[in-house]
């Protein structure tokens, strides 16, 4: 599975909300996480349309998180930013081996030699896995509870 430069910027700038006191600017959110601020701002308006973040208009305004840090999870970003995850694709019809081509033909798709149907099981498996342990990792419980500065 790989990670999107969007949803690793978007992560960073949403764990700099959580930890601030303050609504941020998209300039002092880019300067202070180093990221090109025309990007992040794109980035902001995904997660806002998500849910996530809010933002308000003004001389106090900026972005902030939506709800409370301990009720948004890794997963729910990643899946806002990058859409559908799939750590695992089927080759489509077209793209097997030539020498599979008449095994596929005769015993129909999706599960051509009944290898493919084990193997995508082992990776049904683990798009569950990543899910499951993604949804439990909360914004608050990477911030720590003693930051170093």
């Amino acid at each position: 599975m790989k990670i999107s430069k969007k949803s690793y910027y978007g992560l960073r700038a949403v764990l700099a909300l959580a930890q601030a006191d303050k609504p941020l600017s998209i300039h002092a959110l880019a300067e202070t996480e180093h990221l090109p601020e025309g990007y992040l701002e794109k980035i902001l308006q995904s997660l806002r349309k998500g849910g996530v973040v809010e933002a308000k208009k003004g001389t106090t305004g900026g972005y902030s998180l939506a709800r409370d840090k301990e009720r948004i999870n890794v997963w729910e970003i990643l899946r806002i930013l990058d859409g559908p995850m799939k750590p695992f694709m089927p080759p489509i019809k077209g793209e097997l081996p030539a020498s599979n081509a008449k095994r596929v033909a005769t015993a129909g798709w999706p599960c051509p030699p009944q290898s493919h149907c084990q193997t995508s099981e082992v990776w049904r498996r683990l798009e569950h896995e990543i899910e499951t342990s993604l949804s439990q990792v909360t914004l608050g419980s990477l911030i720590p509870e003693h930051p170093h500065h």
